[in-house]
């Protein structure tokens, strides 16, 4: 995916100018049309990166930063797989672009639901940056959440490309059967989702079940807050595509908001 060069050439005005300007300081080329300058200040606005001011048509308006994010992720991948042997397999990856000249540490993490009988190890991807290396600084891994830090070192560049992931590997997780699932964890529904904390242009759950899995009320959630007992009250989640398959489910949101983003099913047993 290419790096979106209007998206940050406008972060990069607003950083220079103590996060404020007008339509008049907005950088422009001989090549970049008008219309593609609007549409990329649309965007900012809607993953929630600026305010505008003003009226886009008449070309008179303000910029305004909203939110000091650190990356613009243009991609964010998570795929879950539940195995035969019920174990689970859930990976992360980022291609991120940083929004700053000095940031050091990039803080990546997994929730999962508190389970005793439930082993995890972690598997950090090789990092990969544009100038400078990645340190893995240290990976802790608590009863319910996995914390992996990563060290810049050099601190990054405006601009610069960062690519950075992670995998979960827990035993004894999955469940077969509602029974099974209500024993274990209370509720006849099985979730697993993403978390979207710095604006991003793309998001992709991807859930694949064992080939002998028959599953059942399937169902796209966001929420804005998720605490230690689940999600909280749901909302609808604009810009995305749901496909149901034969082993799998899979989510793509384009442009998706911050918040936490979930797939839930039952056991058809």
């Amino acid at each position: 995916m290419r790096k979106p060069k209007i998206l940050l050439n406008i972060i990069k005005s607003l950083i220079e100018n103590d996060g404020h300007i007008t339509s008049r300081e907005l950088p422009r080329s001989k090549r970049t049309q008008i219309k593609q300058i609007h549409n990329a200040i649309i965007l900012l606005e809607k993953l929630g990166v600026i305010k505008v001011d003003g009226d886009l048509d008449k070309n008179k308006f303000t910029i305004s930063l909203v939110r000091d994010f650190q990356f613009l992720i243009l991609e964010q991948k998570v795929k879950v797989i539940f195995h035969e042997d019920r174990s689970k397999t859930k990976s992360f990856k980022f291609h991120a672009i940083a929004l700053k000249d000095t940031i050091r540490e990039i803080e990546d993490n997994s929730y999962w639901s508190v389970d005793d009988k439930v082993k995890t190890r972690i598997e950090v991807y090789n990092p990969k940056r544009e100038h400078g290396k990645i340190i893995v600084d240290r990976i802790e891994l608590g009863s319910q959440k996995a914390t992996i830090k990563l060290h810049l070192d050099p601190p990054s560049r405006m601009g610069e490309r960062i690519l950075h992931g992670f995998k979960v590997i827990q035993t004894n997780y999955f469940t077969f059967t509602q029974k099974e699932t209500i024993e274990r964890y209370g509720d006849p529904e099985m979730m697993d989702g993403l978390q979207v904390l710095q604006p991003t242009l793309l998001a992709v759950l991807e859930i694949k079940f064992p080939n002998n899995y028959e599953f059942i009320d399937v169902k796209a959630e966001k929420y804005d807050l998720v605490i230690v007992d689940g999600p909280q009250m749901p909302s609808t989640i604009p810009n995305h595509r749901l496909h149901i398959k034969k082993n799998g489910i899979y989510l793509k949101i384009v442009h998706p908001q911050i918040g936490y983003y979930f797939l839930a099913w039952k056991s058809a047993n």
